[in-house]
Formats: structure tokens, C-alpha cells, sequence
């Protein structure tokens, strides 16, 4: 029973923000001059990577009706090995009880590619996340204070369906659900699975 409460707990405190105040001094932050500073990538890079391949998959479902699932996926998935030159896939990790990773299973990524996102309900800093952020380990905090919930499971997979059928126009969605299944129709959307480095490498 402790162990299984030691377990939350290390999972729970870096959302819980007296523990983070207190352990600031301990910790290893990255120094970012200013928030414009902090690129690895320029924004034109960004914006003609994710044009391409966005196009490629729009040009690519035109001909034929792809319900969402293996084979959609699957041809979405040649799309990105076209366009960026390798596929990353969802599968479960080579350590013990590693869960669930992003890897590489076709071609070589270069330096400086984009080769995920990270979907999920974005929320205001001032907006309340007490009970999504409960045993979720999904959230990420950007450098201007906003969260992005990525958990795909529990109430935040809840929050993410209500706001994409409240938000939706007649018959089109105005968001892509697709991620919160195991054949995202857009396979950059695996950014909440991938593995965090906490110490910067030079």
C-alpha cells in the first residue's frame, strides 16, 4: 500500500506546486535568455515541414475514402516517409516496465527535423487542472505557462471528445480525435509518448 501511494506521489509532484517551489534549487533548468530565444528550430522550418507533409496527406486521401483505422494509418505512415524521410510509430518500450514509446522503424532521422506534436487540450495558466492532472503523467507545461494535456485515457480523454464534439460544425470537426486511438490519421501526433531529457546535451 505505501509503495503503491510513494508511486502516485513520484508521479503526482511535478504538478504539484509547493514541491516544485521547494525543489527549484536542486534542479537542472535550461537558461533561456528570452522566450523568443528558446528555438531549436526556425519558425519557417517548422511551417514548411508541417506543409508538406500536410499537403502530401490531403492530396494523398482525395481519391479514395480512408475510414479511420489500420489501413488509413498505414498509408499515412508511407505519406511521412515520402515527405520527411523516416516513420515513427507507437510501441512498446525495450525496458522493463517502460510502457509505451515513440521509435524510429523506418529510414534516419536527421538533425534538427520535427518528428512529433504533442495533442491534447490546451488550458490557460489560470485555468483548472486540479482533477485532470491527478495520476497523469501526460501534462506538459510550455515555457508561457500553458498545459497541454496529452493523456488519452480517463477524464482528459473525456475533457479532449467534449470539447472536440462542442466545438465541431455540423458534419466537420474542427480538431483531429484520431489521436486518442491507436491509428492517429496525422502520425506526428505521438509527441506525449515520447521519452523527456532532463539534462541538456551539448
Amino acid at each position: 500500500m505505501l509503495s503503491h501511494i510513494l508511486h502516485k506521489w513520484k508521479q503526482y509532484r511535478y504538478r504539484f506546486v509547493p514541491w516544485i517551489a521547494m525543489t527549484l534549487k536542486d534542479r537542472s533548468v535550461r537558461a533561456v535568455q528570452d522566450k523568443s530565444q528558446d528555438k531549436i528550430i526556425s519558425d519557417q522550418d517548422v511551417y514548411t515541414c508541417l506543409l508538406n507533409l500536410f499537403e502530401g496527406l490531403y492530396q494523398g486521401s482525395k481519391s479514395i475514402l480512408y475510414p479511420i483505422g489500420p489501413d488509413l494509418y498505414k498509408r499515412n505512415l508511407n505519406v511521412m516517409d515520402n515527405v520527411l524521410g523516416f516513420q515513427t510509430e507507437r510501441q512498446p518500450s525495450v525496458l522493463p516496465d517502460g510502457g509505451v514509446g515513440v521509435i524510429v522503424t523506418k529510414g534516419i532521422v536527421p538533425n534538427g527535423s520535427i518528428v512529433s506534436m504533442y495533442p491534447g487540450t490546451i488550458y490557460q495558466p489560470y485555468e483548472p487542472t486540479l482533477f485532470q492532472s491527478l495520476g497523469n503523467q501526460f501534462i506538459f507545461r510550455c515555457i508561457d505557462g500553458l498545459l497541454i494535456d496529452g493523456n488519452d485515457r480517463k477524464l482528459s480523454r473525456f475533457v479532449y471528445k467534449s470539447c472536440a464534439q462542442r466545438d465541431r460544425m455540423g458534419p466537420y470537426m474542427t480538431c483531429d480525435i484520431s489521436w486518442l486511438t491507436p491509428y492517429p490519421v496525422n502520425p506526428l501526433a505521438v509527441g506525449q509518448v515520447c521519452s523527456q531529457r532532463s539534462v541538456p546535451r551539448v
